[in-house]
């Protein structure tokens, strides 16, 4: 499949799904996760996307509600998820404040995984530790080259271990160790929507992390389009995607492409009545 092949099946669905990750997908991936922005074409096409007939948009994403509401709206009502699934937040909810699908896990477990991350973060300077609601995000892009090995090794090793004690899982992403609760899944996340939406719903999922390949094979599974953003980081995905793209830059023409296909489908043909 091809990116043409994706905008065909598209523009022809009667009910369409269009699912994105955030960052690394449209977003450029930065060096400190707070200064991300979504591409302006890439929010556009899902704005447009989002008041065509028949096209349902969902952003899904491990950062916080906060910061997902925040780096999302200019967008008219659309899907919200966020930290991997711990919040399904539906189009009608507006800004209330809304309550974690999944339970957090028990606060004692996460406020002793966040000390431990700390201790480790003041020995590993540019280690980043996030508390989210649902878990700990360890960032260690800024760390240095000589520290890296040791820090990533602290964090797979003893980190890991402890983690599991707490029955939390630990996944590891594009520069960021997550411990989070086994409820929380971009999967199941999807699979929700979907339960939502009329039968026969065409899904386009698109990520570029180990966190949304369960929803790029759930794509497939539901006879839909599982999109893979490669990136100099992670060039390939562990599961087989339908299309690999090479950037956000490449995601954010294609959501233009499928907006523009819905438009021309929606329009009253010259001559009828």
């Amino acid at each position: 499949m091809d990116a043409a092949e994706i905008v065909a099946r598209a523009a022809g669905a009667r009910s369409l799904l269009v699912a994105t990750d955030f960052d690394g997908t449209i977003a450029e991936i930065v060096t400190i996760p707070d200064a991300a922005r979504a591409r302006e074409d890439a929010l556009a096409a899902l704005a447009a996307l989002a008041r065509a007939e028949g096209v349902h948009v969902a952003v899904i994403s491990g950062r916080t509600i906060e910061s997902l509401r925040a780096l999302t709206s200019s967008l008219p009502p659309v899907w919200r998820v966020a930290e991997h699934g711990a919040f399904v937040v539906p189009p009608q909810r507006g800004d209330e404040v809304p309550r974690a699908e999944s339970a957090p896990h028990d606060v004692r477990a996460l406020d002793e995984l966040e000390s431990l991350t700390n201790r480790a973060a003041a020995r590993f300077p540019g280690m980043r530790v996030e508390r989210k609601s649902a878990g700990v995000a360890v960032h260690v892009r800024e760390v240095a080259p000589h520290d890296l090995l040791a820090a990533t090794a602290e964090l797979s090793g003893s980190f890991a271990g402890r983690v599991a004690e707490l029955g939390l899982e630990l996944m590891h992403g594009r520069q960021v160790f997550e411990a989070r609760s086994p409820l929380c899944s971009k999967h199941a996340a999807l699979e929700r929507i979907l339960s939502r939406l009329p039968a026969g719903t065409l899904p386009i999922y698109a990520g570029d992390d180990t966190t949304d390949e369960g929803a790029i094979a759930l794509a497939k599974e539901k006879g839909g389009i599982g999109v893979y953003i490669a990136s100099n980081e992670r060039a390939f995905a562990s599961i087989e995607p339908s299309v690999v793209l090479a950037s956000p830059a490449e995601w954010a023409r294609v959501l233009g492409e499928i907006a523009a296909q819905r438009r021309v489908a929606a329009a009253p043909r010259s001559g009828s009545h």
